[in-house]
Parts: C-alpha cells; structure tokens; sequence
C-alpha cells in the first residue's frame, strides 16, 4: 500500500476500523490558503468486509442535509437538477455534507490507516453547505464514529442519508 502524501478533493480514503470491516471518507475540501492546512471529509456508509471499490462507493451514501439556499455557496443549475433528480424531497433547497475535519499534520500520523480507492469529481461547497461537523483529527475518534451507532450519532445531529452519485459531477 502507497503512502499517502497529499489529498484532494474527491479523493476517497477506506480504512478497516476495529470491527475489520471497510470504511470509507470521500474529501469534499481542502485548506491550503495559509497554515495550519486541513481536510474535510464526508462519512459514508460503506459498511463491509470487502476492501471497496469505485462503483461500491457511487453506490453508497453520505451524512448531510437538504439546507436552505445560500446565496454565497451556490451550485450550477445542472448540479442542483442532478441533486434534485435523485433526491426530489429536498427540492427547493441545497444539499450539503456533514463535516469531519482532519489537520494535515495530525493525518500524518496515521495516514498509514487510510488507503485512497480513488478520486471522484464532487461538486464544491458541498461542506460550505452543510450544518455541522466535527474534529477528526485522530484514528480513535475515526474508528468510534465507525464502529458504534454511526447512524444513530448522525441522526441525533440532524443529518440523513444521501447518495454519492447525486454530487458527483459527470456521473450518471
């Protein structure tokens, strides 16, 4: 397995968490501006004993939100008919991602953890148009997020169930 150097967005991370069973976290954005530089990522669902491949992860689902319109982070009109498409109940609001926030220095430390499947062109602000999120910075709180109730702790954030393929651009 190669090293890890450097993620983008897109990138789609797996690890076996404590259970060894695969995880997944898909990168909607990275802070590169000044220092300290961080990741954000999205939890999927992606629950099995098998290492994950590509069209396992367009088939899973991500933690966010139907938000209300932002006017600052919007999408293009064809992002927002694909989302909408797949997920009509949220329609006239945007979709955005529940937050797990990784610092590129503490990601070093255990990058060896991480295996990246692959990159996937997601629309951006998907993060920007979420409501909440969390430091993540560490193979613990990684592991726990996936090992226990997963569904329940984002439940009881507000979050639900989307599918990966309503943000992926170019995708049908």
């Amino acid at each position: 397995m190669q090293k890890i150097k450097d993620i983008l967005q897109g990138d789609v991370l797996t690890f076996k968490a404590s259970d060894n069973r695969f995880k997944v976290l898909m990168c909607t954005s990275v802070f590169k501006d000044s220092s300290p530089h961080n990741f954000t990522f999205t939890a999927l669902t992606y629950d099995s004993e098998n290492r994950p491949q590509i069209e396992n992860v367009l088939q899973s689902e991500f933690y966010g939100v139907g938000n209300t319109k932002n006017d600052f982070f919007k999408y293009l009109d064809s992002e927002l008919e694909k989302i909408w498409s797949i997920h009509p109940e949220i329609k006239p609001y945007f979709l955005g991602s529940y937050s797990l926030i990784v610092w590129r220095k503490d990601f070093m430390k255990f990058r060896e953890n991480f295996e990246k499947i692959g990159n996937l062109n997601v629309i951006d602000n998907l993060d920007k148009n979420g409501n909440g999120g969390m430091n993540a910075s560490d193979m613990t709180v990684l592991n726990n997020l996936f090992t226990k109730d997963t569904n329940g702790f984002f439940e009881n954030k507000g979050q639900k169930r989307f599918m990966v393929k309503a943000i992926v651009k170019n995708e049908n």
